[in-house]
């Protein structure tokens, strides 16, 4: 898993534009590591900006994400999953080899509806919903890999399966090809072989809950800022605990779970699985 502990920021002065030019970088051995690197790496993007250099973009998946750390899960001195807090404040857990898979209400289509009868009303006959449509392609999925024991829960837009039964390399060409088949999101499938893990949200986004998003982003420059991040995430928690993530609707393929993937599934499921009645987010 490319998750790296510590991050730092760089700057350089650029002599042609006369003003600082910024970046982040990583490390897993300190923060000075990270400092280190970051300035170099600002120093070569300044250079690139006053010799006109076009600067490479970093997309989504591409490097590693800029998140805290929260807990490590090792199983057989192996570590297994990290959870950390995302970009908007949300925990998210990081399977090593546990293969989650969201499938979005809008990433099926209904067939385009047209001739006679869309010239006629000038609207679409009403066709399966989107829930219908999504459902429908994880079920057929699943239904072609009947070797595999996958969990499907709903989320609040759309369906989130767990295979539980064996495990997967994520930059793997079949793992790739296996979360195409099943309907993931194209940038999911990128950022799983980029950042070599599987990526699930244990807990609500904060707008579905009625919360603000964090007022400043780790790592924090000084204590003034931990102490603003601290507040908004009681804030946060507090608003998060009237909400689920998800919600267990069934379970296909072979009931047996894989000893390194049932302590993910209790804590997933502890994390996002609250009372039915709860709305999610």
């Amino acid at each position: 898993m490319k998750i790296p502990k510590y991050w730092a920021q760089g700057q350089s002065l650029s002599s042609s534009r006369q003003n600082a030019f910024s970046c982040w970088h990583w490390s897993d051995t300190s923060v000075e590591d990270a400092k280190h690197k970051a300035e170099a790496r600002a120093s070569e993007l300044a250079g690139k900006l006053a010799t006109g250099v076009p600067l490479d973009r970093y997309g989504y998946g591409d490097r590693p994400m800029r998140e805290q750390v929260i807990q490590k899960i090792a199983e057989g001195g192996n570590e297994s999953a990290i959870v950390t807090r995302n970009l908007y404040g949300a925990l998210v857990l990081n399977a090593a080899q546990a293969m989650f898979i969201d499938v979005d209400f809008d990433s099926c289509k209904p067939p385009r509806q047209g001739g006679l009868l869309g010239r006629l009303f000038g609207k679409r006959p009403a066709g399966p919903s989107p829930q219908d449509l999504t459902l429908a392609q994880v079920q057929a999925w699943a239904q072609s890999h009947r070797d595999l024991g996958v969990r499907v829960y709903r989320t609040a837009a759309g369906l989130r399966c767990l295979i539980t039964n064996q495990l997967f390399d994520p930059t793997a060409t079949e793992t790739v090809e296996l979360l195409r088949q099943a309907g993931s999101d194209p940038l999911y499938v990128r950022l799983c072989h980029a950042q070599s893990c599987f990526r699930a949200r244990l807990t609500p986004k904060p707008w579905r809950c009625g919360a603000s998003t964090p007022p400043v982003r780790y790592p924090w420059s000084g204590s003034d800022q931990e102490a603003l991040f601290c507040r908004w995430q009681a804030e946060y928690e507090q608003a998060a605990g009237n909400y689920s993530v998800c919600r267990l609707v069934g379970q296909t393929g072979p009931s047996v779970v894989h000893p390194d993937i049932q302590p993910l599934v209790s804590l997933h499921d502890r994390f996002t699985c609250g009372p039915v009645e709860r709305e999610l987010a």
